[in-house]
C-alpha cells in the first residue's frame, strides 16, 4: 500500500511523521494543509522534519488555506515546533499542487493508495471537487478528526473538522470507499508518560532527540488542556492505527453534517468508521520501540594526551558508564566525567 500524508505540522504531526517514516510506511509524498500554524510556518516545519529524517519524500503545497485562520500556537508554540526555531531548510516543494498530486496518485495507484489526513481536510476536499472519480480509486482515507463520546452532554468541537467546516462536509459526504476517523477522545487517551519523554534527553539518535525537543511544549499543553501528565498523541495514534491495526478498533457510523457541528452515531452499514476501543499499552510499546535510547555506545576521547575509551550504556530510563581503569588521578576522572556529559549532549561525535 502507498500512502500520502496530508499534514499541518504541528508538534504531534511532526512526531506522527517521524513514527511513520521510522517504521517504513511507504509514503510517496506529503501534502501541506494549514491549521495548527500559518502556512509559511507549516512549510518550514515540514522541511525541517524531513531533513531530520533524511527522507527523500516529496512535498506538495495546497492551493487553498483554511478559511478560519484559527491557529493553535497555544499548543504548538509560535513556530509550530515548540518554540525551537530550527534553522531554515533549503529543501523545495514540488511545482504541482497538493490537490493535483492526490488526483495523479489516485489514478496511478488505483486500489493501492491510502490518504492519511492529520490536519484540516482542505486538500482532499479540493481534489475531490476537481475530480470526483478519485473517491472510487483511493482504497482508504484515514483521518485524525471528529469527536465521539456517548456519555458527553454535547459534541466536542474537534479542531481539524472545525477549522475548515465546508471541506469536512465535502469529504464526509463523498462516496469514498472507506473513511476511518481517529477521534479527539482516543487522541486524548493515548499519551506517553512524562518520565519516559524526559528520559529521551540523553538519546544520541537524531530523530529521537528531535522528538524530545519539540515534545516539551506539547507536554505543557497536554497538562493544561487534557489534565494529562505526559505527551498527548492524537496524530501519532492515527499513524499507529495503520502500522498496527490491532491498536485502534473502529465501528461503522453516520456523521450528521447539516450544521456546523458533526454528530457521530452508530449504524450497521456505512463507508465511515469511527474509533472506539484503544489499546494504550500496545501503542506505548510501538512508540517506545521507535523512539528510544541506544543500548550502548563507545566513544574515544583524549585526556592529557592519552586516548580514553568511554562506554555509555543506555536503557529506557537509566544511564551508566563503564569508566576506564587506567586513570592516574582525580583530575583525569573529572575530565572523563565532563567528556561523558558532552557525549550525551551530542557535543562529542564518533
Amino acid at each position: 500500500m502507498k500512502y500520502i500524508i496530508d499534514t499541518d505540522p504541528g508538534i504531534d504531526d511532526a512526531i506522527a511523521i517521524c513514527l511513520a517514516i521510522k517504521n517504513h510506511l511507504d509514503v510517496i509524498g506529503f501534502t501541506l494543509a494549514t491549521g495548527n500554524v500559518k502556512k509559511e510556518s507549516s512549510k518550514e516545519n515540514l522541511k525541517v522534519i524531513l531533513d531530520t529524517l533524511s527522507s527523500t519524500a516529496k512535498m506538495y503545497e495546497g492551493k487553498n488555506i483554511n478559511p478560519s485562520n484559527g491557529f493553535a500556537h497555544f499548543a504548538h508554540g509560535e513556530d509550530g515546533l515548540g518554540n525551537n526555531f530550527f534553522p531554515k531548510s533549503n529543501r523545495e516543494f514540488e511545482k504541482i499542487s497538493a490537490e493535483d498530486f492526490i488526483i495523479e496518485s489516485a489514478n496511478t495507484y488505483q486500489n493501492d493508495l491510502t490518504v492519511v489526513c492529520l490536519g484540516p481536510l482542505t486538500n482532499l476536499a479540493s481534489a475531490y471537487k476537481t475530480d470526483p472519480s478519485i473517491a472510487n480509486k483511493i482504497s482508504e482515507v484515514v483521518i485524525m478528526g471528529a469527536s465521539y463520546d456517548e456519555t458527553a452532554p454535547s459534541t466536542y468541537k474537534e479542531f481539524n473538522f472545525n477549522v475548515d467546516v465546508e471541506s469536512t462536509k465535502v469529504v464526509l459526504n463523498a462516496p469514498f470507499r472507506k473513511i476511518k476517523m481517529v477521534t479527539h477522545e482516543v487522541g486524548a487517551l493515548s499519551f506517553i508518560e512524562k518520565d519516559y519523554m524526559d528520559s529521551l534527553y540523553a538519546s544520541t539518535d537524531k530523530v529521537t532527540n528531535f522528538v524530545y525537543k519539540i515534545a516539551k511544549k506539547y507536554i505543557e499543553f497536554s497538562k493544561e488542556h487534557n489534565n494529562i501528565i505526559g505527551l498527548s498523541t492524537p496524530d501519532p495514534t492515527t499513524i499507529a492505527s495503520i502500522l498496527d491495526p490491532s491498536i485502534v478498533s473502529f465501528m461503522p457510523c453516520t456523521v450528521k453534517t447539516d450544521d456546523n457541528s458533526f454528530d457521530v452515531s452508530k449504524t450497521d452499514n456505512s463507508n465511515i468508521y469511527v474509533s472506539t476501543n484503544f489499546d494504550l499499552e500496545k501503542f506505548r510499546q510501538l512508540f517506545k520501540n521507535t523512539f528510544k535510547l541506544k543500548e550502548q555506545q563507545t566513544k574515544k576521547v583524549m585526556i592529557n594526551g592519552k586516548e580514553i575509551e568511554i562506554v555509555t550504556k543506555l536503557s529506557d530510563t537509566d544511564m551508566d558508564y563503564d569508566l576506564p581503569s587506567n586513570l592516574e588521578n582525580t583530575a583525569d576522572l573529572s575530565k572523563v566525567i565532563e567528556s561523558t556529559m558532552r557525549i550525551n549532549m551530542g557535543d562529542i561525535n564518533e
